[in-house]
């Protein structure tokens, strides 16, 4: 099934036309008619529009499928944007989408550009009022402007002005997020973008060509509301990062630097730095010998990336996908987060055949068109940026650290002794919410119930009497983890109830997981609690937690294939001494 979906999606694709995009549609229907597997996650999907949209519905569909999500669609009545969104028993509303597109000409909402976004900024608190979805707002695009005039037309410094109210608006909303069709009208090219061909004949004014990347930024919108982004990407060497091969060209020889060859390397690596200042992890799965790759990371004066930037490095002449394998467990995080990039399409198709949930990159055969390539993905799209997000990469590449010290170390005592820990626990503020819902959301193998929170059910916890909301912070001499836990307890007469408990899985098993349960423990004590409730709910992921409650001696109190309830007495109890552990209140 999978091969018959690739095919159809391939062939839409290289047509780049509306007619094989519609084709490709019913096609991907009628398989996921007959195999309900074909595609891995499903989302309702609504377009709201001031033209006719039916040609990006379709686009969007195809594109969709091939990040591996089926679409069912909702599609607004032509022009109706407003009677749509304002009305609470419109289509829109009983669809019940998970996410809505909405996107409108300025000039079809107001005379004004600036009315027209104070328009979009209004139809979205409808809308927040009666769904709860995320919703998707374009910016305006500008008529096609003057080229050769000197200055810029009035309608165009209007909807500049326009563009930058709405994106002012909604940059902090987790309900809304903007898609900036001005600035993907400018990469692509106003004049390849629009269409004076299509808008006069279907009241549609983009090109076709256009409409796959639009399509594409959509679904990165969509990807991010599933939680479907990848987190670390995992790298090549020879004619990857550096054109030639180390083992035989030496130092001296392989291509990066200034000039060409060597410059299309320098800016791969630039654009692929730009990631890791994102928060995306790196890594290196390379068929080398690794005195020569180290070599290399150290010492040329050209490499943008160095030694310390990656979380793992895995050089020898062990087969890739097993390389991939041994990469997930060091850094800990699942297969399924990780993107692989070679050069040398043999690699790729067998990763491809033996690893199939990991993401592949195509790459070009021209090196100089590497970085575009990358910079056309949305493997790694956000719709928000922590402080910890902005130092995943150090956290990651400290914890290969931690991994060296742990190894040149006779026990685990001596080495949790050396680690001159600091545990900061303490109730969630403001300024924890943001990244309090991306732990949710993102956190899977240790994560006790693993239910996914909004950034708006955070603050109502907070806010709440009743709710303790806790965040845990872990500094090491190899550097600041960042926020690392999250516990959520609502708290009940005589019992309370740890709704959400999770910990990022590089810090497990350095006594936090117990000094966060003992935090827990002594507050329900100190406000006259006599005992917790707590449960594990099973997924495919979560089993490294499965036994975590038994360990902290809570009793199985009921049980089933996908659910365990536990309760703790807390009569008596005594607060805890942690050896390792510096703790911070």
């Amino acid at each position: 099934m999978k091969d018959s979906l690739d095919k159809i999606i391939s062939d839409a694709q290289q047509a780049s036309t509306w007619l094989a995009y519609r084709k490709a549609v019913r096609q991907i229907n009628e398989l996921s008619a007959s195999d309900k597997t074909t595609l891995k996650s499903g989302m309702k999907v609504a377009f709201v529009s001031s033209f006719t949209i039916d040609p990006l519905v379709d686009f969007t569909t195809v594109e969709a499928a091939a990040s591996s999500i089926g679409l069912g669609t909702y599609i607004a009545p032509f022009g109706q944007v407003s009677q749509e969104t304002l009305n609470p028993q419109s289509g829109l509303y009983v669809f019940i989408p998970d996410v809505t597109v909405l996107i409108a000409e300025a000039d079809k909402l107001a005379e004004k550009a600036i009315d027209a976004a104070d328009e979009i900024i209004a139809l979205a608190q409808s809308f927040r009022q009666n769904t709860s979805g995320l919703l998707v707002v374009t910016t305006f695009m500008a008529p096609p402007d003057w080229p050769l005039h000197l200055l810029p037309s009035e309608r165009q410094l209007e909807l500049d002005k326009a563009n930058q109210r709405l994106r002012e608006t909604f940059k902090d909303d987790p309900r809304v997020q903007i898609c900036d069709l001005a600035m993907l009208a400018s990469y692509y090219g106003y004049t390849h973008a629009l269409s004076p061909e299509m808008m006069a004949m279907a009241r549609m004014p983009f090109a076709e060509s256009f409409l796959v990347l639009l399509a594409k930024k959509l679904v990165s919108h969509f990807k991010v509301h599933a939680g479907l982004i990848r987190k670390c990407i995992v790298l090549d060497c020879d004619n990857t990062l550096w054109g030639g091969i180390i083992g035989e060209d030496g130092m001296d020889g392989i291509a990066l630097g200034p000039d060409c060859p060597g410059r299309e390397f320098v800016d791969f690596q630039k654009a692929i730095l730009e990631l890791y200042e994102q928060g995306v992890i790196l890594a290196i799965n390379s068929k080398n010998n690794e005195a020569d790759i180290l070599q290399v990371l150290r010492e040329h004066p050209h490499m943008v990336l160095k030694e310390e930037h990656f979380a793992a490095i895995c050089v020898n002449w062990n087969p890739k996908p097993d390389n991939m394998k041994t990469i997930a467990g060091q850094v800990n995080i699942g297969l399924d987060t990780l993107v692989f990039v070679d050069d040398n399409p043999a690699e790729r198709q067998i990763m491809n055949q033996m690893l199939p949930e990991i993401d592949v990159l195509e790459l070009p055969a021209n090196p100089a068109l590497y970085a575009k390539t990358l910079r056309e993905t949305n493997f790694f799209a956000k719709a928000s940026l922590t402080e910890e997000d902005k130092g995943r990469g150090q956290m990651y590449a400290a914890q290969r650290q931690r991994s060296r010290l742990q190894q040149s170390t006779a026990t685990l005592e001596d080495y949790l002794k050396s680690l001159e820990m600091t545990c900061s626990i303490r109730p969630a503020e403001e300024k924890d919410i943001k990244r309090a819902a991306q732990l949710t959301q993102r956190t899977n193998q240790f994560n006790l119930t693993t239910r996914r929170y909004t950034e708006p059910d955070i603050r109502h916890m907070v806010e709440s009497p009743d709710w303790e909301v806790y965040v845990l912070g872990l500094k090491d001499k190899f550097g600041d983890n960042g926020t690392v836990g999250l516990a959520m307890v609502e708290k009940q007469k005589d019992v309370w109830q740890i709704d959400t408990f999770l910990m990022s899985c590089r810090v497990i098993g350095r006594q936090a997981e117990d000094a966060f349960v003992d935090r827990i423990c002594r507050d329900a004590v100190t406000a006259g609690a006599t005992g917790l409730k707590a449960e594990y709910t099973k997924t495919q992921k979560n089993a490294l937690a499965a036994d975590f409650w038994d360990k902290m001696n809570f009793k199985k109190q009921a049980s089933d294939e996908k659910r365990t309830d536990y309760k703790f007495s807390l009569i008596d109890y005594g607060p805890k001494k942690f050896e390792y552990l510096n703790i911070e209140s």
